[in-house]
């Protein structure tokens, strides 16, 4: 069955001048990458369909630890993909997407800002 998954990763430059950088950046990229998961899982979570809530429940945010630096939103309904890209029978319920486009602005500066600051 297929699955919709939205991972979000650090930049391999970024991760390499962190990895030079003092404890208070590593820190504000760490939380910056949470906030903004969190902040899509709750989006994700508002734009799913509802008839039982078991699609909108189980949307959940994955985290692991430095220096991964990897997050991801994950939907563990085994109908979820047929749910944001649709069948041939119906249209899609696009709940991911949209959520990613919402917190993709956000992310994109929070993680400008950690790099200026690493790169000061």
């Amino acid at each position: 069955m297929p699955r919709f998954d939205l991972k979000l990763e650090g930049d391999l430059a970024l991760m390499i001048a962190l990895e030079k950088s003092n404890r208070e950046i590593r820190s504000a990229a760490w939380k910056a990458l949470k906030n903004n998961t969190e902040n899509g899982m709750q989006q994700a979570k508002k734009h799913a369909p509802v008839d039982t809530g078991f699609l909108k429940n189980n949307i959940v945010a994955i985290t692991s630890d430095w220096p991964n630096m990897t997050t991801k939103i994950h939907s563990q309904s085994g109908y979820s993909g047929y749910q944001e890209f649709g069948t041939r029978y119906q249209s899609g319920t696009p709940f991911m997407r949209p959520a990613l486009m919402f917190i993709y602005p956000q992310f994109r500066k929070d993680m400008l800002d950690v790099m200026k600051g690493a790169l000061r």
